[in-house]
């Protein structure tokens, strides 16, 4: 079986209409469960010996990436090679990489950027299984952070996704139902899981090149940014859905 570990970037609560982050990104590290110790094990070891002011608990893209929290004291050639060390991990464990993503002020109504990502990612997700050879690939498990507002919500609606689809495209006969993913979402404090940890380190990696593309900034960090990117994430890209609604 896969573990799929899900974390966001560009999550600004009610506020749709933030020009700094108008794209809400959820994405998915997908692991065989025979490997998820080693990836474990892996990015343990990183963090037991990563330069930084303090004993390192959690990575966050956005401390590591700008240098806060325990990442203050290092040097910023320093801190992204420690990102793509811990990017890398993915590569070692033949991980995979799935995100979706909402242009959050297109969306009308009371539309929730969270559980639309959510729903869209779970679809390409399902058909990316089913496309699977190896039976043991054929079943996933969702774990993601416990600490979003909408856990119940996001549980109800993988559940009712599991028989009936999602209620995007449901009118146009498109909905799918979640065939090859295992139960709901299981939910984990991103703390104590260090695939949820790696998932936002991809997460906030695809938001900010994403907002570079906008707006182009300093330009080492937005070269850091793109090699990222193009190193460490996309090779590792198996299914993902290009921001919605179209612009």
């Amino acid at each position: 079986m896969l573990i799929c570990y899900l974390d966001e970037s560009g999550n600004t609560g009610s506020r749709l209409d933030d020009p700094d982050q108008p794209v809400h990104y959820l994405a998915a590290v997908i692991v065989r469960e025979d490997r998820v110790r080693e990836m474990a094990d892996s990015l343990d070891s990183l963090a037991n010996g990563a330069p930084t002011s303090e004993q390192l608990v959690e990575y966050h893209g956005g401390q590591l990436f700008h240098g806060s929290g325990p990442w203050c004291e290092t040097p910023p050639r320093l801190r992204v090679s420690e990102y793509a060390k811990a990017l890398c991990v993915m590569r070692a464990v033949e991980a995979g990489v799935a995100y979706a993503a909402i242009n959050k002020p297109l969306l009308v109504g009371d539309q929730n950027p969270h559980l639309l990502a959510l729903q869209f990612l779970a679809e390409k997700i399902e058909h990316w299984l089913r496309g699977q050879t190896d039976e043991l690939s054929q079943r996933a498990l969702l774990v993601a952070d416990h600490s979003h507002e909408h856990d119940q919500y996001a549980f109800d609606l993988i559940q009712r996704m599991r028989t009936d689809g999602g209620h995007i495209g449901e009118r146009w006969g498109l909905n799918v139902a979640l065939d090859h993913i295992v139960d709901g979402v299981y939910f984990a404090h991103s703390e104590r899981s260090r695939g949820i940890q790696l998932a936002d380190l991809v997460a906030f990696v695809l938001n900010r090149c994403e907002r570079i593309q906008r707006s182009s900034g300093d330009s080492r960090s937005d070269r850091a940014i793109r090699m990222l990117l193009q190193e460490h994430v996309w090779p590792h890209r198996r299914t993902w859905r290009e921001p919605w609604p179209n612009r």
